[in-house]
């Protein structure tokens, strides 16, 4: 019996659970289109260009997984009218949050997949130990060893791994470039290591992967990279101490190359690209436009830019509920036996909200930790009014995830035909040491 029980909570909280943030992810997909729309705009119009601006305005994605609980969705009278619909269909059709948790772990198995896949394709190749020296301007750089992966297919140099990062280089570029070419793309494999590149793109598809119904962002991951790889050309430019002319001849030379030795290279950029053509000519036109910048002032600013939208994610806390909410709400129904149905009488949040129902069961009823108090003249009239049949429930105080979504309240039945002028009602309060409660409050 026991074991019973604990497998019935069990599988109750695991539908809390899943319907509890499958709500809030499925909101912050549709907030992520607007976000996107939001993006899409400024790279073409005030950060068109701005290479590094232009990059870093993918950081208002930063605070949309945050969104999920915010009071718009409750209190404000836009919000109420465009999501008002989701917890309703989540908690009439089970199935729906199931399925978008399933093609969330398809999304993130589907994701781990190809990178296993790739890591044991890169784990195959020949590795071979370099010596990396490039000069930054008039400064001689103190050579280090560098540990790439030679690959037999012409393929366009890239690199792979979070935390043990594995530089691609296909032989046709080694055995064809002179020193000094090879090792400017070692370089802008290094920037994209350094400026995070590799995180970004990972965190980016574990966006995706949580926002998978969102259909832009799958689209806007072609985008992305053509930001991040126009921001590593203009800092592997800028730190090889070589002219945009010279980095441009490279790129298009590794087009040629890649091109002679294998047919369905059909001219792609290298670099870890694989844009059409038209996106390799507006590349190589950023290039063309290179102009040196101040790494300081820079910095600077990608920080305050970043900072900024991090820091709206502390002020999106701010207006959202929190992780357990002490629940002011009450509401009375009247349940028919023999039909087995309930109907809902009135609802009284005790507060002025837009979501309001009733403001007058607070004036009949209140309780304590042990007894519920109702004002029986007046409940009984309001029960007239209803026209109120069958048993009749009494629903309040608790707690609550989100309003009228994931909670637990008290509840106590009231009989009519007392002759006292306020009936004194005992009800139960679950135990505070209770372990599924506990876990609800948690999550």
């Amino acid at each position: 019996m026991m074991a019973a029980e604990f497998i019935s909570k069990g599988m109750e909280l695991f539908h809390l659970a899943v319907a509890y943030y499958g709500m809030q992810l499925i909101r912050c997909a549709l907030v992520s289109l607007g976000v996107f729309v939001v993006v899409w705009i400024l790279r073409k119009t005030l950060c068109k260009n701005h290479v590094f601006l232009k990059g870093a305005v993918w950081s208002l994605f930063l605070p949309v997984l945050f969104v999920g609980k915010m009071k718009f969705f409750y209190e404000n009278t836009i919000g109420i009218m465009v999501f008002t619909w989701l917890p309703q269909i989540f908690l009439n059709h089970r199935w729906i949050y199931g399925m978008y948790f399933l093609g969330v772990f398809v999304s993130i198995a589907l994701l781990f997949a190809r990178r296993r896949k790739l890591h044991k394709m890169v784990a195959d190749m020949e590795k071979r130990t370099v010596q990396f020296s490039l000069n930054r301007g008039s400064k001689k750089l103190s050579p280090v060893y560098t540990v790439i992966y030679v690959a037999e297919a012409p393929i366009t140099p890239f690199t792979t791994g979070l935390f043990r990062p594995q530089i691609v280089v296909p032989r046709v570029i080694l055995e064809e470039y002179d020193e000094e070419e090879w090792q400017m793309i070692l370089l802008h494999e290094k920037v994209h290591m350094r400026l995070g590149h590799l995180w970004i793109y990972f965190l980016w598809d574990i966006l995706r992967a949580f926002l998978w119904v969102n259909p832009l962002l799958h689209i806007g991951t072609k985008l992305l990279r053509e930001d991040l790889e126009e921001i590593c050309d203009r800092v592997t430019i800028q730190r090889s101490g070589r002219s945009a002319y010279a980095y441009g001849q490279l790129l298009l030379k590794s087009m040629r190359l890649l091109q002679a030795e294998s047919e369905e290279f059909n001219m792609y950029a290298t670099f870890m690209g694989n844009e059409e053509y038209q996106d390799v000519c507006l590349r190589m036109n950023a290039i063309a436009g290179y102009r040196p910048y101040r790494s300081r002032v820079l910095a600077g600013m990608l920080c305050a830019v970043f900072l900024g939208a991090a820091g709206m994610i502390p002020g999106i806390e701010n207006i959202s509920y929190d992780r357990c909410n002490e629940n002011d709400s009450m509401l009375v129904y009247a349940f028919d036996v023999v039909s087995k149905e309930s109907r809902l009488l009135a609802q009284d949040d005790n507060v002025d909200k837009v979501n309001s129902r009733d403001n007058s069961l607070h004036k009949m009823i209140s309780y304590d930790d042990c007894y519920v108090y109702v004002k029986r003249e007046a409940f009984e009239e309001f029960l007239q009014e209803k026209n109120a049949s069958g048993e009749i429930f009494i629903v309040f105080g608790g707690f609550y995830k989100l309003p009228g979504f994931v909670g637990r309240g008290y509840s106590c039945c009231y009989e009519a035909g007392s002759a006292e002028t306020v009936v004194k009602i005992a009800y139960d309060r679950q135990e505070d040491d209770d372990w599924m409660l506990t876990l609800i409050k948690m999550m």
